[in-house]
C-alpha cells in the first residue's frame, strides 16, 4: 500500500501533522508512506522514522520561472514533471491535510483511487472538489491536530495517543550545550539553571502576530526575577534586531542566541526551563519536544491553532476584532493590550506544573541594563 499525505507548508503546520504520522504509521506498519512538502520544511521531516519518502514540491523555482515572462515555458515544464511524477509514484491513497486549491490539484494529479481530504466548510478554495471522499466535521473552529487527526480517524485508524517526535542530531546538541557552556549552564547544572528562552521574532508574512519587543523584554524581566533563570533571546533569519530591541529594553541580564539553524534551535528549546514566542513554528516545536511552553496570541485564533503538550498555555487578551487575518494591521490592539505580567504569570505556572511545585507570586523586576551577546 501507498500513502501519500499532503501538507505542504507552513513549519508549525507540518509539526502539528506530525502525530498523523504517527497514527498511520501504526495502523499500517509495512505501508510505503510518503510526504508532500516544500522545500523551507523539508528538514523537519528530514529524520522521521515513520516516514519513507519525502517529496518536495519546488514552489521557489516554479516561482521564480514564473516571474519573467520568458521563463514561462520552464515553469510549465517544472510543473508537468512534478505532476507526472506523482502519477507514476502510483499512490492508493492520498490525504491531504491542508486544503487549499493548490494542495488538492497535487492530490487529483496523483490519480490515487482514494483521495481524502476537508470537507466544504474547512478547505479553501473550493479543494474539496478534488477529493474522493471527505468526513463530516464539526462546523465551528478546530484545532490543527485535532483536524489532521480526524481525516486520518475517517480512515477507520485509531488515533488515540497521538504523539509525535523530532529526532536531535549529535552535532546540534553540542553546538547548542557549548553555547550554554560559556553561560556556565551545563547538563548537570539543574532546571533553575536551564534558560528562559524568548523568541519574539516571525516571519515577515507574519508581522503582524508579533508581540511588541517592550513588552517581551518586561515579561523577560519578570520571569528572569520571578524563576531566577538566565534569558536567552532567539532568532530566525532576518529577527536579530528584533532580539536586539528586547535585550536593550530589558532591565536585566539576558544573552543574544548565536544563528542557529532549525535543528540547533530545537536542540535550544529541549534545553530551556520555558519557552516564550508567538505563534510560529519554533513555538510549535517546543511543544512536540516538551517544554514549558507560553504560547503568545493576539489575532490568532486560539482554538484553531493552540499548542498541544501537557505543559503548555496560551496568553491572550481578547478584544473586539480579533481573531483577524489583518495582515496590514498598524494598531496590533490585541497585542498592544495584552499586559506582559500575565505573560510572566503564566510562564511561571507551567514552569510550577512541570516542575511539580507551586506557582510562586509574580514579582517586580528591577536591576540595571546589562546585555550580553551570545
Amino acid at each position: 500500500m501507498k500513502i501519500l499525505m499532503i501538507r505542504l507548508s507552513a513549519m508549525g503546520d507540518v509539526v502539528r501533522t506530525l502525530p498523523a504520522l504517527t497514527c498511520l504509521r501504526r495502523a499500517w506498519p509495512q505501508a510505503h508512506i510518503a510526504w508532500a512538502v516544500e522545500e523551507p520544511s523539508r528538514d523537519l521531516l528530514r529524520d522521521q522514522s515513520d516516514l519513507d519518502e519525502t517529496i518536495v514540491f519546488p514552489r521557489k523555482t516554479i516561482s521564480r520561472l514564473l516571474a519573467h515572462p520568458d521563463e514561462l515555458a520552464g515553469a510549465r515544464a517544472a510543473l508537468s514533471a512534478f505532476g507526472r511524477s506523482l502519477k507514476e509514484s502510483r499512490f492508493d491513497l492520498v490525504i491531504d491535510f491542508q486544503g487549499t486549491f493548490k494542495s488538492g490539484l497535487m492530490s487529483r494529479l496523483t490519480r490515487a483511487p482514494r483521495r481524502v481530504g476537508l470537507p466544504r466548510g474547512h478547505a479553501r478554495e473550493m479543494a474539496y472538489l478534488f477529493y474522493t471522499e471527505t468526513p463530516q466535521l464539526p462546523s465551528g473552529p478546530m484545532s490543527r491536530v485535532d483536524r489532521a487527526l480526524a481525516l486520518v480517524a475517517h480512515l477507520g485508524v485509531s488515533v488515540e495517543n497521538a504523539v509525535s517526535s523530532i529526532p536531535e542530531h549529535a552535532a546540534d546538541a553540542d553546538y547548542v550545550d557549548t553555547f550554554l557552556a560559556g553561560l556556565g549552564i551545563t547538563r548537570h547544572s539543574g532546571r533553575k539553571s536551564q534558560p528562559a528562552v524568548v523568541f519574539p521574532g516571525t516571519s515577515r508574512a507574519q508581522a503582524y502576530k508579533r508581540y511588541p519587543p517592550r513588552h517581551f523584554a518586561r515579561a523577560a524581566d519578570l520571569v528572569a526575577r520571578q524563576t531566577g533563570s538566565p534569558v536567552v533571546v532567539a532568532w530566525g533569519p532576518g529577527e536579530e534586531e528584533i532580539a536586539e530591541e528586547v535585550i536593550s529594553s530589558m532591565t536585566t541580564p539576558a544573552t543574544l542566541a548565536p544563528p542557529l539553524t532549525l535543528g540547533q534551535l530545537t536542540a535550544l528549546i529541549r534545553r530551556s526551563r520555558v519557552f516564550l514566542a508567538g505563534d510560529t513554528g519554533p513555538m510549535h516545536l517546543a511543544w512536540t519536544v516538551g517544554t514549558p511552553l507560553v504560547a503568545i496570541y493576539g489575532p490568532t485564533n486560539p482554538v484553531v491553532n493552540q499548542p498541544g503538550g501537557t505543559c503548555s498555555t496560551v496568553a491572550y487578551r481578547k478584544v473586539f476584532c480579533s481573531p483577524c487575518r489583518n495582515r496590514g494591521c498598524i494598531a496590533r490592539t490585541c497585542l498592544e493590550h495584552l499586559p506582559p505580567e500575565q505573560v510572566a504569570s503564566a510562564a511561571s505556572a507551567v514552569i510550577a506544573k512541570a516542575e511539580g511545585g507551586n506557582h510562586p507570586p509574580l514579582v517586580e523586576a528591577i536591576g540595571s541594563s546589562h546585555r550580553h551577546r551570545g
